[in-house]
């Protein structure tokens, strides 16, 4: 008579260590095609872990907690599907700040934040105590305008936009700033509706994506709101519309901050000069392109 099998104790599963995880996830994504793919794995295991960069790799070699590996299974499956890491943790960093995002918004980019650069070389004592008025112009998630109010405490801030869903998430991140009691929110289209000579700073991140940039664009641009991204059939449409009300709306003065696309500087640079603009310099970003049109009437 044959003895009955022995029966093995169950095993645990293995659960990974942060660093085994964050190799894995690394070799998925990039797998999948999402570019700089360990950034985004580590962005994703900095938000599932709640902590800075530091405590990150300073616990390279401990286990994952299980829920915070719960967590990061399920957002891996959304990164591959290419879903914005921003839109997946719900923030991204702008200008050293964190700031709420869903796909109600444009993700803040690293260009964008030439725009700031800009304005504050435009005023330089704005940070003295001169209350400047400041319009953010389709403002999304609120990064140029919560940011400027932060850096000059006296300005007051307007921002607009289309959206009412954009409005709402440039509120929160107003709010989280400490910068919500001098901003004031408008939806509105481009210009329309604002006061004559009411401003000493228009600011501006516009769609500016051609049709054709948009047929050839990665799958992660899908994701974002196509209000913040169509600039018509050259990418100049909703610029267009701007540089020809700026003069109207802007003081003595004042300056109007646009940022434009790769390749686009020359064509603004003409319509501003078309619209009368006395002044006008250019910024470069860090690939060596004009990013920023800068004009003064």
């Amino acid at each position: 008579m044959s003895e009955p099998a022995m029966e093995l104790p169950d095993r645990a599963p293995t659960v990974p260590t942060v660093r085994a995880w964050l190799t894995e996830a690394t070799r998925v994504l990039a797998s999948a095609g999402v570019r700089d793919a360990r950034v985004a794995a580590e962005w994703l295991a900095l938000s599932a872990l709640e902590i800075d960069r530091a405590a990150l790799y300073a616990r390279l070699g401990e286990a994952l907690p299980p829920r915070a590996a719960a967590r990061l299974d399920a957002w891996l499956q959304r990164c591959v599907a290419r879903e914005p890491v921003a839109y997946v943790i719900g923030r991204r960093e702008f200008w050293s700040r964190e700031f709420v995002v869903t796909r109600a918004v444009l993700i803040p980019r690293p260009e964008t934040e030439h725009l700031i650069e800009a304005a504050l070389e435009c005023f330089p004592d704005g940070h003295r105590g001169r209350r400047l008025q400041v319009c953010d112009v389709g403002t999304g998630s609120g990064c140029l305008g919560v940011t400027l109010a932060c850096e000059w405490p006296a300005a007051v801030v307007l921002a607009t936009d289309v959206s009412a869903a954009a409005l709402a998430v440039a509120r929160v991140n107003a709010q989280r700033h400490g910068v919500a009691a001098r901003m004031h929110w408008v939806r509105t289209v481009a210009l329309q509706g604002l006061a004559d000579e009411g401003f000493d700073l228009l600011v501006a991140n516009p769609p500016y994506l051609s049709w054709a940039e948009l047929r050839e664009a990665e799958p992660e641009l899908e994701w974002e709101p196509r209000v913040a991204l169509d600039g018509g059939e050259d990418g100049l449409a909703v610029i267009r519309l701007l540089v020809a009300d700026a003069p109207r709306v802007l003081r003595p003065s004042g300056w109007f901050l646009l940022e434009v696309g790769a390749g686009q500087a020359e064509a603004v640079l003409r319509l501003v000069q078309h619209a009368g603009a006395r002044q006008w310099f250019l910024r470069q970003d860090l690939a060596g392109w004009p990013r920023v049109v800068a004009a003064q009437w």
